[in-house]
Parts: C-alpha cells; sequence; structure tokens
C-alpha cells in the first residue's frame, strides 16, 4: 500500500485557504457568546424583579409593578427594554415581559446584524407554610376574615384557662413579651402542634403590643393597614390555629399563617384591636396545596 504525503507548501496552501472559514467559525462563537450573556442578564433581571414586586402582592398592585421596575433598572435593564409589567385580575401573579436588541460584532460578514432577545418571568404569592418571627398569639381558624375586616384578639376564652397566647419556644412572661416584641426566632410549620400559654397575661401583652405599636409609629409614621412598609412593626405574622377542646395547657395544631395590622391594646382586659390584611413574609417557605389563610410569600412560576 503506498501512502501520499503533503509537501510542506501544499499544507501551507490548504491552511490559508481554510483560515476565513475557521475565522468565520471562532468569530460566530464569540457572537453567540454574546447573545447568550445577554439572554442570560435579561432572564435573572426579570427573575430578580418580579420576585421583589410581588412581595407586595395580594395588596398593591401599585407598588408590585413600580418595584419590579425598579429592580430592573438595578439589574441593568433600561426601561425601554421592558415591554410589559402586569399584574394578574385575582392580585396573585406579576409578569414582566422584556425585551433587547443585541448587534452582531462579527456576524457581520456573513451578512448578520442584530438580533431580538426576549425573555419573560412571573411571580406569584403562594400560601406560607413554614415562618419565621411569628407571634406568640393564636386566631382560631374558623375565624371569619376578609381584607380590611376588624379582628379582635383575645376578646375572651377560646377554651378553659385560654385567653389565645401561645407558648412558643417556652413558657414564662418574659419569653412571651419578648417573642410579641421581636417575632418567634424559631421556625413554625403547618402540622406543628404547639403548646398554649393558659391565662389573660395582661401585662405582659400589653408591653409588648405597645411596644410594637410605638416603634412602627416613630420609624413609619405614615403607614396604614391598607399602605404601609413590608416590615412595618405593627404587622403581626400569626399561626391560624384549632382551639378546640382544648383545657388548660395544651397543644393546638398549626393551620396556617395570618396577618393583622394592629390598631390598638386595651390595657384593663387585653382585647387587641386588629385589621386582617393580606401580604407577603420575609423569612418564610411557601407551601402547595393548602388554603390560604392571609399569609403568602413571593415564588417564580414554573
Amino acid at each position: 500500500m503506498r501512502y501520499l504525503r503533503k509537501s510542506r507548501g501544499q499544507s501551507v496552501v490548504l491552511f490559508t485557504v481554510a483560515l476565513p472559514a475557521i475565522a468565520g467559525a471562532v468569530a460566530l462563537v464569540l457572537d453567540v457568546a454574546n447573545l447568550y450573556c445577554n439572554w442570560t442578564f435579561l432572564q435573572t433581571g426579570a427573575d430578580a424583579a418580579v420576585l421583589a414586586g410581588a412581595s407586595y402582592l395580594p395588596g398593591s398592585s401599585r407598588d408590585a409593578i413600580a418595584t419590579a421596575n425598579s429592580y430592573a433598572s438595578q439589574n441593568k435593564i433600561a426601561a425601554n427594554e421592558i415591554r410589559s409589567v402586569t399584574v394578574s385580575p385575582d392580585n396573585m401573579t406579576l409578569t414582566m415581559r422584556v425585551a433587547r436588541s443585541v448587534s452582531f460584532t462579527f456576524g457581520r460578514v456573513v451578512g448578520l446584524t442584530s438580533v431580538t432577545l426576549s425573555a419573560s418571568s412571573t411571580a406569584k404569592a403562594q400560601s406560607v407554610g413554614v415562618a419565621q418571627g411569628v407571634i406568640p398569639l393564636g386566631i382560631d381558624y374558623r375565624t371569619d376574615r376578609t381584607y380590611g375586616q376588624v379582628i379582635t384578639v383575645k376578646a375572651g376564652q377560646v377554651g378553659a384557662g385560654n385567653w389565645e397566647p401561645l407558648a412558643l419556644g417556652g413558657n414564662g412572661g418574659a419569653n412571651y413579651v419578648s417573642n410579641i416584641e421581636n417575632g418567634y426566632p424559631g421556625t413554625v410549620s403547618i402540622g406543628d402542634q404547639i403548646e398554649t400559654e393558659p391565662g389573660n397575661i395582661v401585662g405582659p401583652t400589653a408591653t409588648g403590643i405597645t411596644y410594637r405599636m410605638d416603634l412602627g409609629a416613630n420609624g413609619f409614621s405614615t403607614g396604614t393597614f391598607s399602605d404601609h412598609a413590608l416590615n412595618d412593626p405593627r404587622v403581626l405574622l400569626v399561626p391560624m390555629v384549632d382551639f378546640s377542646n382544648i383545657n388548660g395547657k395544651s397543644q393546638v395544631p398549626v393551620k396556617g399563617f395570618a396577618e393583622l395590622w394592629v390598631v390598638s391594646v386595651n390595657g384593663n382586659n387585653n382585647t387587641i384591636t386588629t385589621y386582617f390584611i393580606e401580604q407577603t413574609s420575609p423569612n418564610t417557605v411557601a407551601i402547595r396545596g393548602e388554603d390560604s389563610y392571609g399569609a403568602f410569600t413571593p415564588v417564580l412560576a414554573q
């Protein structure tokens, strides 16, 4: 068998002929990489924007849209690249669509000038299944509630020896006051059995609630139940529980979580006047397939 051998001159000629094709391929790879980077920036920017905006759902579609636009700008998405920002009719989902025209650098040699890249993202307010920072006051899960409805907490006995206080992370007045003022630092999940704190506990309740009200009034002076910062201390994240058949120190199951806006506390009998509100809560984890009790957390829609 005989082998054909190319001379050095022939190899140089072949390389010279192939060089434009090689250069074109390399150039195309660089352009494709640039396109992918731009699309990634668009998609991640839109994801961050809708997650931030959905933090204001379902309470305020206006704030949700404004926040989404602001976060898009912070993520280097220009205003003219935002095609639409919309909230669903039920105020539970927020969608952003963006587009960017990207010019080819090397592709121009083969007639490619520019291409429009598009991305979209949707976030929704989903029911809370696990929460941190809850207030040690339970609300019976059968309580009627609609947005803006007045709910009186500790209005009377919910069972023998119980007025709705809960023992989160321990018993005693000092622990109870700390959990009202700062929120319980541990986690509470749907399905947990948590202990009640028997007694009306008048003084500690007034101390803790007054502290939160004063903190809110001083730090968020214009806040109201219908228009407030998400971290206003007057917002109370409370567990919805089943107080059926309790007697003295008992355990109650957690059914879900609600958001209340505290208005006042009566220092004589310790009734707490609140509004039922609906909003997302920090330090929470979403759950699917459970009834909503008013507390939500933003998640990207799949």
